[in-house]
């Protein structure tokens, strides 16, 4: 009887130690070659946080516990921050739950040792996300039974989507997206459920503060109250619709009183939203009920001028493909593999099946019942008949469930529509589902197969879906299944072989999430490494600190943080007119107009296309304007705006103080081995037509290692593979004094073509030996850099062969003037004003 009462506690904790032991994994960045690893951690050996915004948070955090603000300073009463968005920096306007949350656990670890703010905000990722398995578990198991329970706590705690950004060393919102929201939900449905007064209010209050914590963590925490609403409609439509009623009644004003539903509803939206504008302020409350509507936009996410959406390169916004790759594998590109895979998913839809089947069983006898005080034979419009008490209750109360959750997934399951990144929100409702299904489909399977025969037949079917994500061979998985038939019918007590079969089903069906959740925290690779970090260290003992630190967008929350110097362009700004600009100083062939480009950016910010923009009233125009003078000295520049596109001389003076600054901010621009992959992006960005709305792409292919050079006669060749998929590479061949190199593109029939590059550009052990065109009419440069008898690749579209970002990062400065090389470290070079 004990062990009953504590049964929910034990498994409790074991659910919560396996889903925090999942994500603890990332610790040993099993990503990282292992003679690597040292160099993807700090000095303590703690691994680098596995993506950018985590620095943003951690610097917040940092601030709040040695300010007690969020923002460096105060700028009109707001927090400001002075990293961000250099000049003029930016209003911290962002939910402040993670900071608050990350400090009180570090105040409360330091109690106990002396704990740094980077290992605390490190691990708090993976214990809060690891949290939701207790109301997933909780909610799920009050609806069907523990094996219910422990199926939905797992499908929802190790969601593929969930745990990618809540594993240790991701130190995210992302946290609290699933657990406020479940607690919210639970809460509210038990306010609803609960026989008393009290308890009905002592839940309800318990809902108001997770969804008072979710407003402090995500500004779309409306939408879950719109959820309760939206739920609380269906419901009463169903009810009426199917003459479910929880008692009878004389009037319509006692019916009204009556409805736990109506009046609990009635009293989050009353007190929680008092409660929210005191706390969150009465004009952001407002505003996140009209952000509810517009929220349905995002993937038209208007552009208020003529510069290109960077919104496009982010993939947490793309609309994510219903199926990509093997149905039955969890993956991050699309729904099915995002929530778990094909198993999870089918028994979430059967979850809805299976809670109709459950109202149904309980149908028992109705007594007609006329309505009181009304001429013989008038029925009531409000109760038709009446059922046994404890039956009708039951069947309103699962009508509820059955409610909630189909309003819960078309909600969810049409915000995937809008971007990847709700595609957790979707995995909530769908793993409760699951485990609602799991939880009957066990207990039918136990009631009704008897016999061993049918017993070893689910048994085996239980083993093969068991071991099968772990994409071991069919033999393998044959022989799972055998095992688990030997072991089922090993058991003589009825009972307990019972119970084996249902804990293998159980097992079975959340199989694939936990396989595809350990596949994703073992294979992680921190976001940044020695070589990124000491380059920022140098920069903040070396330069001034005025000093504005450049380069494409993902590393600058970490610039900000480690060098401790502002930033021009970081995730907080990234669909800006910079993400053009910037994109244009990498790609441009013109060093004057790059370096004209990143002075303006760093001395006065958005000021001179803004201003340009007051007199030619024309964005496309404006950069065409200052496309053609920033590159030129400030006198050249001022008789071509006032001559050529007839700015007055005062105009002109105006737009030139902020594009050519008599008092230049000093700058570094970073460049890194990461952007050679990214060019699409910036390249896209930065080649920008303005009449068109449209850029192009160009990218780099690196080869993937170093190659050894093979001697054949009096011909030393040299292959690299350029592409994982291995259909692109390059042959080398040198003969005497002469070297020739040919890009080979790889059929799919094992057929392959050989195409001359553009240009060959040779470097050997550092000297430049060869930089020369080859073929006019190839798409295609090729770099080619021999050091220490090992030979690296990179294919370039022509576009990118004279670009500066080809000519500081691949070539070391090669053949320009405008820039100096401050610093370099592996994979990083540091550039400023020459």
């Amino acid at each position: 009887m004990k062990l009953e009462k504590i049964k929910p506690l034990i498994i409790i904790i074991v659910l919560f130690i396996l889903a925090f032991a999942i994500r603890a994994e990332a610790y040993n960045i099993g990503g990282v070659p292992k003679d690597s690893k040292q160099f993807y951690k700090d000095q303590s050996g703690l691994p680098y946080f596995s993506e950018m915004d985590s620095y943003y948070n951690y610097r917040l955090t940092m601030n709040y516990l040695n300010k007690g603000m969020l923002g460096d300073t105060k700028v009109n009463g707001e927090d400001w921050d002075l990293h961000s968005y250099y000049p003029p920096g930016r209003p911290v306007d962002y939910p402040p739950l993670i900071v608050y949350v990350t400090s009180f656990a570090y105040r409360i670890v330091n109690i106990f040792g002396d704990y740094p703010l980077t290992v605390v905000a490190y691990w708090i990722g993976a214990v809060i996300g690891s949290l939701c398995v207790i109301p997933a578990y909780l909610f799920t198991r009050r609806i069907s039974n523990d094996y219910g329970g422990i199926a939905a706590a797992i499908i929802i705690g190790l969601t593929p989507v969930y745990v990618s950004h809540t594993y240790a060393g991701f130190f995210d919102t992302d946290m609290f997206n699933m657990i406020l929201p479940l607690l919210f939900v639970w809460l509210f449905v038990e306010s609803i459920n609960a026989d008393t007064l009290k308890r009905r209010l002592t839940f309800l209050v318990g809902a108001i503060i997770s969804i008072l914590l979710f407003s402090m963590a995500w500004v779309g925490y409306i939408f879950y109250v719109a959820l309760i609403g939206a739920f609380i409609i269906v419901y009463f439509i169903l009810r009426h619709l199917m003459g479910v009623e929880r008692e009878t009644y004389k009037s319509r004003i006692e019916w009204l009183v009556n409805q736990r539903e109506l009046s609990m509803f009635l009293l989050l939206i009353i007190i929680g939203g008092l409660l929210l504008g005191l706390l969150r302020g009465f004009p952001a409350l407002i505003g996140s009920i009209s952000g509810l509507f517009s929220g349905v936009q995002l993937q038209a996410t208007a552009q208020t001028t003529a510069y290109p959406n960077v919104y496009v390169s982010v993939s947490e916004l793309q609309v994510p493909s219903f199926l990509e790759g093997n149905p039955f594998l969890p993956n991050q590109v699309s729904v099915l593999g995002g929530v778990g895979g094909l198993l999870p998913f089918l028994c979430g839809l059967l979850g809805v099946g299976a809670l109709i089947w459950r109202i149904r069983s309980l149908e028992a006898p109705r007594v007609e019942v006329k309505k009181r005080g009304k001429r013989a034979g008038k029925k009531s419009k409000f109760i038709k008949y009446r059922r046994i008490p404890n039956i009708e209750e039951k069947r309103g109360e699962y009508l509820s469930y059955l409610s909630l959750i189909c309003v819960w997934l078309l909600l969810t399951g049409y915000a995937v529509t809008k971007g990847f990144r709700f595609l957790s929100l979707f995995a909530i409702p769908l793993g409760i589902s699951a485990g609602i299904f799991t939880g009957y489909f066990v207990e039918y399977l136990r009631d009704n197969l008897k016999s061993r025969t049918s017993i070893a037949i689910v048994a085996f079917i239980a083993g093969i879906l068991l071991i099968y994500p772990f994409q071991v061979s069919v033999i393998a998985k044959i022989l799972v299944g055998i095992i688990a038939i030997l072991i089922v019918l090993s058991i003589n007590n009825e009972k307990f072989r019972a119970t084996s079969m249902m804990i293998l089903v159980t097992l079975a069906i959340v199989s694939a999430p936990v396989s595809g959740a350990h596949a994703l925290t073992s294979s992680v690779v921190p976001g940044t490494d020695d070589g990124m970090w000491n380059s920022l260290t140098w920069i903040k003992n070396n330069t001034s600190r005025d000093t504005v630190v450049m380069s494409w967008w993902d590393f600058g929350h970490l610039f900000a943080v480690a060098a401790d110097r502002p930033v021009t362009f970081d995730g907080g700004s990234q669909n800006t007119p910079r993400a053009y600009w910037i994109g244009k100083a990498l790609l441009t062939d013109n060093e004057s107009l790059s370096l004209g480009i990143l002075t303006m950016l760093s001395t006065s910010g958005d000021m001179a296309y803004n201003t340009l923009d007051n007199y030619t009233h024309n964005s496309s125009l404006s950069v065409k304007i200052l496309t053609e003078t920033l590159g030129l000295p400030r006198d050249d520049a001022r008789e071509v705006m006032i001559n050529k596109y007839k700015l007055t001389g005062a105009q002109a003076d105006n737009v030139l103080k902020y594009s050519h600054p008599d008092k230049k901010k000093p700058f570094v621009l970073i460049l890194s081995s990461d952007m050679l992959a990214k060019a699409a992006w910036w390249s896209y960005f930065g080649s920008w037509d303005f009449d068109k709305k449209e850029g192009e792409h160009y990218a780099y292919y690196t080869s993937l290692v170093a190659s050894k050079p093979e001697v054949a006669g009096n011909v030393t060749r040299i292959v690299t593979v350029n592409d994982p998929s291995g259909m692109v590479g390059v042959l080398i061949e040198k003969m005497a004094n002469e070297t020739n190199a040919t890009i080979v593109l790889m059929g799919a029939n094992g057929t392959s073509e050989k195409i001359k590059p553009h240009r060959l550009i040779l470097i050997e052990g550092n000297q430049l030996v060869k930089n020369e065109i080859v073929d006019e009419n190839s798409p295609f440069g090729l770099l080619v850099v021999g050091s220490e008898d090992s030979y690296m690749t990179v294919i370039m579209d022509k576009k990118l062969e004279d670009s500066m970002f080809t000519k500081l990062f691949l070539l070391g400065g090669f053949n320009q003037t405008s820039f100096k090389l401050l610093h370099q470290e592996p994979g990083v070079l540091v550039w400023t004003r020459a």
